[in-house]
């Protein structure tokens, strides 16, 4: 189906494939699929709500809402569903695996194997440029860190962090219901609040110069200069605009490309384009 005609249901992430291509985490729809010349095709899920099927094909399994995903050093896919608290893989067959967590809920196995560790309804994750996995763990306040398959916790005690986002040698953590933005450098893993006084922000991207994150509960686009897109009240309206006079509802993610960017507008159940 043409992609202004399709149904998304509180789409959550935005990620570019390998090739370039748009990639949106469709939380509510149990699928992550992808734009093909303007026509949406399903790469994961089969739209049942249930937990995913290691072994069984991407395309016909269930997903338990799959709230992020990223493609790995190695070109695979990678999947969170936030309610099996477990981080999936399609492998080089087309077939589910489980690369961190058990799927039960709890907060363990630091210093061990990422498959024996619980997590708790984690919602966001990254590869940094090592390969090295970070992951928000929302409910346990954590931000952990998979590195050869040994998983540790980097920082604790956060308010319900969504999203960790790699790139440009740091890592930024959205401290969602602490209102903060967090920044860790990549090689030492030292941290810095960069931002505070936030409403609910949801995801914050490193960018060459600085930031650019979903300001939630606040419905905008920020950077580290200001507004970017939004007019603060909730709404769906603007299309083909300003982007300052334009309404978003919630936005859940935003993604940096040449021009401009992408924004998940999730309570609009749309993605929406910033740009020229």
């Amino acid at each position: 189906m043409p992609a202004p005609l399709s149904w998304l249901y509180l789409p959550s992430a935005v990620l570019l494939d390998p090739d370039g291509r748009l990639v949106i985490v469709d939380y509510n729809n149990m699928r992550v699929r992808r734009l093909d010349d303007g026509l949406l095709t399903t790469l994961v899920g089969s739209g049942g709500h249930e937990f995913s099927t290691p072994g069984a094909d991407a395309l016909a399994t269930d997903l338990e809402n799959p709230v992020d995903a990223a493609y790995g050093p190695d070109g695979l896919l990678y999947v969170l569903p936030a309610h099996e608290s477990r981080l999936i893989q399609v492998d080089t067959s087309g077939l589910i695996q489980v690369v961190v967590g058990t799927g039960e809920e709890g907060y363990t196995g630091d210093g061990g194997p990422a498959l024996e560790a619980t997590l708790d309804q984690a919602q966001g994750f990254c590869f940094d440029s090592t390969g090295a996995i970070w992951i928000a763990d929302t409910l346990n306040g954590a931000i952990r860190r998979v590195v050869d398959g040994t998983i540790e916790t980097v920082l604790e005690g956060l308010g319900g962090p969504q999203r960790v986002r790699c790139g440009h040698g740091r890592v930024l953590a959205t401290d969602t219901f602490s209102g903060r933005i967090i920044e860790f450098s990549e090689e030492s893993l030292e941290f810095a609040v960069i931002a505070e006084g936030l409403s609910y922000p949801w995801s914050a991207v490193p960018t060459a110069d600085g930031w650019i994150a979903a300001s939630s509960g606040s419905h905008e686009i920020l950077d580290q200069d200001g507004v970017l897109a939004g007019t603060s009240e909730g709404g769906s309206s603007g299309d083909g605009g300003p982007a300052l006079d334009a309404q978003l509802s919630w936005p859940a993610d935003i993604l940096p490309v040449d021009g401009g960017f992408y924004v998940a507008d999730m309570q609009n159940a749309r993605v929406r384009f910033v740009g020229e």
